[in-house]
């Protein structure tokens, strides 16, 4: 995808979480509607070396502690959760963009992926995620008997 198609894609994916946004405050009508539920999505990008499978999610401000990373049937399922700091009494909101509570993602896992070599760690805000690939076997021949 070109930066250009790049570019829109996000901007597209930003209009899309805002309306949830507005969405879920107008059925709440409450300020923070994030109890219960997976409430959000981390933003994840997923890239592919000739030796590995790279994951970053988006994950500033959650706590190391609460990640887990479980590989699955198909899919590497990826939970946490943000904690909204403590605030003082709040006599107005002027701008709500930031989204806390738990979050669910699962991700494609590619069948190339050694799942009992997956590794993850924090960085910076990024959960990385390192899936090495199964080294590829050399062709075998079969044996056709009559």
């Amino acid at each position: 995808m070109d930066v250009l198609g790049k570019k829109l894609f996000h901007e597209l994916e930003m209009m899309r979480r805002e309306s949830g946004r507005v969405f879920r405050h107008l059925a709440f009508g409450r300020l923070h509607p994030f109890e219960g539920g997976s409430s959000w999505r981390p933003a994840a990008d997923i890239y592919e070396t000739a030796t590995e499978v790279l994951a970053y999610l988006d994950v500033a401000g959650v706590d190391p502690a609460s990640l887990s990373v479980v590989a699955e049937e198909g899919g590497l399922r990826v939970s946490g959760r943000r904690e909204l700091p403590p605030q003082p009494e709040l006599v107005c909101v002027h701008q709500l963009e930031l989204e806390f509570g738990p979050f669910e993602r699962v991700l494609p896992l590619p069948p190339a992926v050694d799942v009992a070599n997956i590794s993850s760690r924090y960085q910076q805000g990024l959960l990385v995620i390192v899936m090495p690939k199964r080294r590829q076997q050399d062709k075998i021949r079969i044996q056709v008997l009559s």
